[in-house]
């Protein structure tokens, strides 16, 4: 009889063992998919902020690349008035090619949110791997372009405006590109700008700003393709369609 009872009781704390243990069991799982189902959660918090950021970036650097074009046109036009001969085009004009292309371009691209993400870690609970490469990648577009931007801004303030002082009213260029507006006037002093375009060292310096332009160009450009791509991707991993 003993015998038994010892037998029944071991069942019993076997039983309750198991029951323990299964319960165990299931907590531990319960708990690993509360935090999977978490991290998913913040995924998807993570890429649709991302999303936001790229689709707002997109149309600003399609602006950016408008006005750069628009620039590269312009340089175009005073590049051709270059010669040994002065120039036949009338000042006002000239001064309207002066103020554009008389200040470099810095493409206002946000990274908020991306650096948010990079600085509390989050950019690695993305799963997809194809998304974080290419906004590894488009990063170092942008760094390049910032780079470009860098150097071309302080070649061109270090150089190209300390020469054109001495040949252009700067006043006359900002009331020419101002289109009328009151708070600008021509300046009381008489300059023919014309002049500084028989000039080789002028034609030089436009020159290299020429092909900053299009440098400055053709990074905007990759970074817009790059900035599509991450756009596609993010779409595709929320499911929304084109």
């Amino acid at each position: 009889m003993e015998k038994n009872k010892t037998r029944s009781y071991l069942k019993y704390v076997m039983g309750e063992t198991l029951l323990v243990v299964v319960g165990i069991l299931i907590a531990i799982q319960i708990n690993n998919w509360n935090e999977t189902r978490q991290l998913k959660i913040n995924e998807t918090v993570s890429i649709t902020a991302l999303l936001s950021e790229f689709d707002s970036n997109k149309s600003t650097i399609e602006r950016c690349k408008s006005l750069i074009i628009e620039k590269r046109g312009f340089a175009d036009k005073l590049r051709k008035q270059i010669g040994p001969k002065k120039s036949k085009i009338e000042i006002n004009q000239l001064n309207k090619l002066f103020d554009v292309i008389g200040q470099t371009n810095r493409c206002s691209i946000s990274t908020d949110v991306l650096k948010d993400i990079l600085n509390s870690g989050n950019l690695n609970i993305i799963s997809n791997d194809k998304i974080r490469r290419s906004i590894s990648k488009w990063s170092a577009i942008l760094n390049e372009l910032e780079r470009e931007e860098n150097e071309w801004a302080q070649e061109f303030s270090s150089i190209t405006i300390p020469y054109l002082n001495r040949w252009i009213l700067w006043e006359d260029v900002d009331y020419e590109g101002a289109g009328g507006d009151p708070r600008f006037y021509k300046s009381h002093l008489s300059l023919d700008p014309r002049l500084v375009l028989q000039e080789v060292e002028f034609a030089n310096l436009l020159n290299n700003h020429y092909w900053r332009i299009r440098r400055a160009e053709t990074r905007i450009t990759s970074i817009l393709q790059q900035t599509e791509v991450v756009i596609k991707l993010m779409r595709k991993e929320l499911n929304i369609k084109e």
